[in-house]
């Protein structure tokens, strides 16, 4: 009995010995104090993390589609130091008549390419600064508060949960910490003033984004949430144009400002492609292109009018 456990303690110092020994550099680079723990060093902000952590929310309309779609996607982030591929996946659903929806959105895989430089100002322990990751789930709440009608625009609220379910806290790539945001969405169609212009549509979106962090001093960050952007009817195709942003108070370069343009197929044969494109303005590294595929399911709730 006594051998067994002089064995099982002499390996477990033998395995505490060789960790200490895989993250000396690490150690040596941010001249750890010994005590605190390694997440710690960590900078909460979307500038130091990957470019799934705590992207800026996409930008509503004040209304959302009447029938059920699956959306599937790839993307591109690159970035000095930084370059990312992920696949994404989506799913949204009307209910109550078309008064409700429900949307779940999932990072499925990163892969990721960071050089040393990145690496060490993100504190990230990923020596290589190459691997593989999962993203958060979001989950999301659309309440028709207001329905569009020929005398005003429609309003939109968004209630949206950020789930702790991303992985690789080590490599800097997700803040693995809950979050949530409210918005209200506005906008209107208005007709076209030539051919190539059928409609076009303003909108606008305000509220606020509150993240958990892992500093003492700040629990988390409150951040105003905001947007800008129009839409335009073309026809068989829909452009977009827009930008979006939230600005926290942690002083960590946790403004971030996006500008994304988009086309967008206008559902022939029930599927759309959409090629967009995202690019930093403010305390965000990388610029993006995605391409996503939707499947329209239909549905007892489609009435076959388009009012996006």
């Amino acid at each position: 009995m006594m051998r067994s456990c002089l064995s099982l303690l002499l390996l477990c110092g033998v395995l505490s010995v060789q960790a200490q020994e895989e993250f000396d550099w690490w150690n040596e680079t941010h001249q750890w104090d010994g005590v605190t723990n390694w997440w710690r060093y960590l900078k909460p902000s979307p500038y130091f993390l990957g470019p799934n952590a705590l992207p800026v929310p996409s930008l509503l309309r004040g209304e959302f589609e009447q029938e059920a779609r699956l959306s599937l996607g790839a993307e591109g982030h690159f970035s000095d130091g930084d370059d990312t591929q992920d696949l994404m996946t989506g799913l949204h659903v009307p209910l109550a008549g078309g008064r409700v929806a429900f949307q779940l959105d999932w990072m499925a895989l990163e892969h990721y390419t960071m050089d040393t430089v990145t690496r060490d100002e993100r504190a990230a322990r990923d020596r290589d600064g190459t691997g593989n990751s999962t993203g958060d789930v979001y989950v999301a709440t659309l309440l028709q508060l207001v329905k569009e009608n020929v005398d005003h625009g429609g309003v939109l609220l968004r209630i949206r949960l950020k789930t702790a379910s991303g992985n690789n806290l080590e490599g800097a790539r997700h803040s693995e910490t809950p979050g949530y945001s409210f918005d209200l969405s506005w906008g209107r169609w208005l007709e076209g003033s030539s051919g190539w212009l059928k409609r076009w549509r303003p909108h606008a979106m305000a509220g606020f984004l509150v993240y958990q962090t892992n500093r003492d001093d700040y629990f988390q960050n409150d951040c105003l949430l905001f947007g800008v952007g129009v839409l335009g009817d073309h026809g068989k195709i829909r452009s977009e144009l827009g930008v979006a942003g939230y600005l926290g108070y942690l002083d960590l370069r946790d403004r971030p400002i996006v500008l994304r343009a988009a086309l967008t197929t206008h559902r022939p044969g029930k599927l759309e492609h959409r090629l967009g494109v995202q690019a930093p303005v403010q305390d965000w590294r990388y610029l993006s292109v995605a391409y996503t595929l939707r499947v329209y399911l239909g549905g007892p709730l489609w009435s076959g009018r388009d009012i996006r």
